[in-house]
């Protein structure tokens, strides 16, 4: 067992750099093409927890989504009602933004899809957090609507590494302070708990003069495995309809990256 891990700050430090966070992800493609297609497809306004950023929902407007967005986050809420304001005036009520908690809140109403993109649902440290999420996920969703969300399939060798090395990663021009850095992060895994926490450094390169000299921030995730996501999934009233290993529509399998997991009322 480690030492108890800062879910706090692995839950906030992640988003409080907004800037930061889209600068990382400006390559991840796949799946903003994969949950737009599926919100175009639903032909009616969409849920989306832990909009974040906005940094799917509103490329999904753009073609003609129209999306309710909540977060935690009231910095990564700020990002998205800039991207919001960048819409096509006649778009802009097409994305309705709220700040709350994914496991409380009430809409006053239901939507026929619901997700939760990009491994949001792992921030559900217990049982009990995720059978909050899920509750509100069945008080929302209609009738015939599905609910999908992704999460990380476990990486048994990456959960096993040595909790005390770094593990350098690329040199980037910090976004914000317009100075090079060197990133660099470890993980501890508790596989009783099933919790991942990450650390993250970003060093600046000497001679460079604007920004902080280091930054850190950690993220927590908890690991969930296939046969446990249904299990959740059961015991909320959901029914777990298919597995999909990747946002191409390819079988869950033991490589996968992502778990992309799609359930309906049961």
């Amino acid at each position: 067992m480690h030492a108890p891990f800062d879910l706090d700050a692995g839950t906030r430090g992640f988003y409080e750099d907004p800037v930061y966070y889209d600068h990382e992800f400006k390559n991840r493609t796949q799946d903003v093409a994969w949950y737009t297609d599926r919100y175009v497809e639903a032909g009616d306004v969409c849920l989306e927890l832990a909009v974040g950023s906005a940094r799917i929902a509103a490329k999904a407007v753009r073609r003609g989504a129209r999306i309710v967005g909540v977060d935690l986050s009231a910095e990564m809420l700020a990002q998205a009602e800039r991207r919001r304001s960048t819409l096509p005036l006649k778009l802009r009520d097409h994305l309705e933004l709220h700040q709350a908690d994914m496991r409380d809140f009430d809409l006053g109403r239901t939507f026929s899809l619901i997700t939760c993109p990009f491994n949001a649902f792992q921030h559900l440290y217990t049982r009990e957090d995720v059978a909050r999420c899920l509750a509100m996920v069945r008080r929302h969703l209609a009738p015939g609507g599905r609910f999908i969300v992704d999460v990380l399939m476990p990486d048994l060798e990456y959960l096993s590494r040595s909790a005390l090395r770094w593990y350098a990663g690329s040199r980037f021009r910090h976004p914000r302070h317009n100075a090079w850095y060197t990133y660099a992060e470890r993980s501890a895994y508790d596989p009783v708990l099933q919790l991942n926490q990450m650390w993250f450094r970003l060093v600046r390169d000497p001679g460079e003069e604007w920004g902080p000299e280091e930054i850190t921030f950690q993220l927590s995730h908890r690991v969930f495995f296939p046969q446990e996501m249904e299990a959740h999934l059961h015991a909320a009233g959901l029914r777990l309809v298919e597995f999909q290993g990747d946002f191409q529509g390819a079988p869950l399998g033991k490589d996968a990256e992502s778990m992309v997991v799609i359930a309906e009322l049961a």
